[in-house]
């Protein structure tokens, strides 16, 4: 299930079954209290920096091939390097050629890929040692 800031950013709609009365104001209470949240400051901070859509789409893709639904607030971008958080290894988009470590897996850079579809192959065989 996609959250609703990833589909926000994806440019997706958002398909909703008919709801009841009673759901439909608890959903509005819920959007109003995510608002007052998000308002205060309680969440992280993201920075001004956003991903180019193609290159957020790619990083959906590759994360659900892994069985990992993509979150958007796991991301963290500066502009040049995506990182993404998983439960147990931090993904660094940038050098695939930059050394591994228990913590953190390197791959290339999401604009590279798309530009060179040869390194489709060596990330994916990177990425596939993280299936569950």
């Amino acid at each position: 299930m996609l959250s609703n800031r990833l589909i926000d950013e994806l440019g997706l709609l958002r398909l909703v079954p008919k709801q009841s009365q009673q759901n439909q104001l608890a959903q509005t209470i819920e959007q109003a209290t995510t608002a007052t949240t998000l308002q205060t400051g309680s969440f992280p901070e993201q920075s001004s920096e956003k991903l180019d859509k193609h290159e957020f789409r790619l990083l959906v893709k590759m994360l659900q091939a892994i069985g990992h639904d993509c979150q958007y607030d796991h991301i963290a971008y500066d502009g040049t390097v995506v990182k993404y958080q998983l439960p147990n290894k931090i993904l660094v988009f940038h050098d695939i050629s930059s050394p591994d470590n228990n913590d953190t897996m390197h791959l290339a850079s999401l604009a590279d890929i798309i530009a060179n579809p040869t390194l489709k192959r060596p990330v994916w065989e990177k990425l596939k040692t993280l299936m569950p």
